[in-house]
């Protein structure tokens, strides 16, 4: 009797155990579809690194940029303008399938020169410059670029160069022989990697479940199951924290840190995120209401450092321009292209008769920590140049065309500039190169002119001197300063509640918000995982 007793209860530990392997997320936002090379936003961004994965790997904890192999398992650049890769031996899909070059090609291809229109934005300014791909052998792949590519091993690690598997993508509807958009499409909702987690379960904008993928080429992953649902009000996310109904939760804002840190077994981590919140003037120069003195003034009357106390207990990062340190020697902090003026906005105001005008502010209530706050925030400071804002709260700001969409004339309206990868490109020029997604989507038009701008964002890009590069630099920054298209209020202080006992915190090295839970990236005592 007293042995069944014995292999009762080491059963039932065992069956704890095995169930305590799992960790359980509230998120803010939850993204709508899953698909890394057409997806690049702050939400989306979260949820790519445990299932998918490019040809090489950033060293998600140093803000250096550092790589190492990921589906290739060497690379070598041979020249300014060519890279050479060894695909990795023995990587197998979420679905069975064995990962090959001709996945591998077929990925690349499908960024390089795609069919499908959600993409081309994302190809534009990432594989803009790459020439084509050349395959040497069944392990080696050569890819070449146009001009020569300093950034090249950036772009390979980045999100939009996951690989994806061909057959079955090509599988998913219509032709299985053809690459078709509806194939991209029925991929968003069905998706497959090769990560150490396979998507279980995703309901757009709902609930993401990931689960162990035992037959991941490298270090499995520590949980047999991670479940990921949207609680978009913060009241709840924290009250479901405390209530131990969930493990984590993201987008704590600074007034609730106490209240968590101040709870018997749980904590708060954060940091400042390499992320600029900031606020753009709709449709460029088409709209008649919004013009080069208004957007000076309205620029010139924020004041940031006021923002920063009031939303983020001074902790947020307030720059001079549009940089961040992980850019190394690209660091340009010294430029100033934003500073507050009450008395000059004033004065601009004045001089250009623009006392009483009027416009809408449009947000998203929950998208971004504090930018409901800071847009009422905002609201005051105009107020007192004589500018009245409408504050317009809503929800499909996404959609063009649309009051409050992209490029619709004479609004305001609050953004992102996350750091995609650290090099100014990465960032300014993942938004504002002439094929940035601010420049195609019609947030600015230069006063210089759109092939002048895209001569001095060349001789940026391409330029390999540090020296000349930074000066090249500066030279864009006077024209942001000149137009003022938009205004970058600061890096914010984002943090996420927890388990006292999980040991977890965002990377540097990551894109902002990327919730990884791979070996090595996460550890918690409550289910015998280390880091």
């Amino acid at each position: 009797m007293k042995h069944l007793i014995a292999i009762s209860a080491v059963a039932a530990l065992l069956s704890s155990t095995a169930l305590a392997q799992e960790l359980n997320v509230a998120t803010a936002n939850l993204s709508a579809y899953i698909d890394p090379g057409a997806d690049h936003s702050n939400v989306g961004s979260q949820f790519y690194v445990n299932s998918m994965e490019p040809l090489l790997f950033k060293d998600p904890t140093s803000e250096e940029n550092s790589f190492g192999p990921g589906l290739a398992a060497s690379w070598k650049v041979t020249s300014p303008t060519e890279i050479e890769l060894t695909i990795r031996e023995g990587v197998k899909f979420h679905n069975g399938e064995d990962m090959t070059m001709e996945d591998v090609v077929w990925s690349l291809e499908n960024m390089i020169t795609p069919g499908y229109p959600a993409r081309i934005e994302r190809s534009k300014e990432f594989f803009g410059n790459v020439k084509n791909l050349e395959v040497v052998d069944d392990k080696t792949l050569k890819i070449v670029s146009e001009k020569p590519e300093p950034l090249i091993e950036l772009i390979l690690a980045a999100q939009q160069a996951m690989i994806l598997p061909k057959d079955y993508t090509m599988g998913l509807s219509g032709d299985p022989n053809a690459t078709e958009e509806s194939d991209f499409i029925a991929f968003r909702q069905a998706p497959v990697g090769t990560g150490p987690y396979k998507y279980a379960e995703f309901t757009p904008e709902t609930r993401i479940v990931w689960e162990r993928f035992d037959d991941y080429w490298g270090e499995k992953a520590p949980y047999e199951r991670v479940n990921v649902r949207r609680i978009p009000e913060l009241a709840a996310r924290v009250t479901a924290l405390v209530n131990k109904e969930v493990d984590l939760i993201t987008n704590v804002p600074p007034d609730q840190l106490d209240v968590i840190n101040g709870t018997p077994g749980f904590k708060t981590a954060g940091g400042v995120t390499p992320l600029f919140h900031l606020m753009y003037f709709g449709g460029g120069e088409k709209g008649s209401i919004i013009t080069k003195p208004l957007r000076q003034a309205m620029v010139k009357a924020v004041d940031r450092n006021l923002l920063n106390e009031a939303l983020w207990g001074g902790q947020a990062v307030v720059p001079n321009t549009h940089t961040y340190p992980q850019y190394g020697p690209y660091y340009t902090p010294d430029i100033v292209t934003f500073e507050y003026d009450l008395e000059g906005a004033k004065k601009i105001i004045a001089d250009n008769g623009l006392e009483g005008t009027k416009l809408p502010f449009y947000t998203d209530p929950v998208y971004y920590t504090n930018g409901l706050l800071a847009a009422q925030a905002m609201q005051e400071m105009w107020r007192e140049i004589g500018v009245e804002i409408e504050l317009k709260v809503v929800t499909s700001w996404n959609d063009p065309g649309t009051p409050g969409g992209w490029g619709s004339k004479d609004q305001v309206h609050n953004w992102s500039n996350p750091m995609y990868f650290a090099d100014p490109h990465g960032s300014f020029g993942k938004m504002w190169a002439p094929e940035g997604a601010g420049m195609t989507r019609g947030l600015w038009d230069p006063s210089i002119g759109m092939d002048e701008w895209a001569k001095l964002y060349e001789a940026f890009r391409f330029e390999t001197d540090i020296e000349l590069r930074n000066i090249a630099y500066e030279k864009l920054m006077e024209q942001v300063k000149e137009d003022a298209p938009f205004l970058v209020l600061y890096q914010p202080f984002e943090s996420w509640g927890m388990r006292e006992d999980l040991d977890w915190a965002p990377y540097p090295g990551h894109i902002p918000y990327v919730l990884d839970f791979r070996a090595g990236f996460i550890g918690d005592a409550k289910n015998g995982i280390t880091r």
